[in-house]
């Protein structure tokens, strides 16, 4: 391999790293909070699984746990060393809902190949015959190339995967006895559907795109995208880092 060739092959190889590494994610994120908090300076809390028979000590929850206290650290709340005396218990849910099939309209660019104009020039032959040289005019025709038409709407079956984080905050009632419900503070609800079954690679970033959201009220959902080299996502994804050290 030329070094020339060595170059060029680098080159692309870099080209398509730094693709992959700033991946754009689309999140729908839908936050509430109670008008009137019983608390409105509440920002310690207690993180408990929503659902009761959740393995606390699985990876994956643990892992997601720590992306949520990093999130949640953005907004001025820690961990409470005493669960009895946090201000606020945060269920936590997260999953993908079974695939379904959707048919999207999308746009499919249409292309052409042109020709670009040729020219004439002189061109010195041999004449295996006369066995002698000569100079001859000859066309040469135009390079080739593809340019983009338009586009046209095509029907297509796609596989969607939706997968979820939800947030809810509640008042701790962990040291009470009784069936009194505790009146939830703040929820936030995180969404992506796209094609991708990889639960693990958007959980931080779900979790990043919480962040600006929590404890806040959306009113209605809101689009939020991220790229994986946002600033949100690295301090997300730190916070595993440090916790890790």
């Amino acid at each position: 391999m030329t070094k020339q060739i060595r170059n060029i092959a680098v080159g692309l190889l870099m080209a398509f790293l730094l693709q992959a590494c700033n991946t754009t994610y689309e999140m729908q994120v839908d936050a509430i909070k109670n008008p009137q908090p019983i608390d409105p300076d509440a920002d310690s809390y207690v993180l408990i699984p929503r659902d009761p028979a959740q393995d606390t000590t699985d990876l994956r929850y643990q892992e997601t746990v720590k992306w949520i206290k990093t999130a949640l650290s953005a907004k001025g709340m820690y961990e409470a060393l005493d669960p009895l005396e946090a201000d606020m218990v945060i269920e936590v849910d997260y999953g993908m809902e079974p695939p379904r099939q959707e048919i999207r309209v999308v746009e499919v660019p249409e292309y052409r190949t042109v020709r670009g104009p040729g020219h004439y020039a002189l061109q010195t032959v041999y004449d295996p015959v006369t066995k002698k040289t000569r100079t001859v005019r000859v066309y040469i025709p135009g390079r080739t190339s593809t340019e983009l038409v338009g586009y046209s709407q095509q029907t297509q079956t796609i596989i969607i995967n939706e997968k979820y984080m939800v947030l809810t905050a509640k008042q701790n009632k962990l040291a009470e006895s009784g069936d009194t419900a505790a009146e939830e503070l703040w929820s936030v609800t995180v969404r992506n559907e796209d094609s991708s079954t990889d639960l693990r690679e958007y959980l931080p970033i779900m979790a990043s795109a919480a962040t600006d959201y929590i404890g806040e009220d959306t009113e209605k959902s809101t689009t939020v995208r991220l790229k994986s080299d946002d600033e949100v996502v690295a301090f997300v994804k730190q916070g595993l880092a440090k916790e890790a050290l």
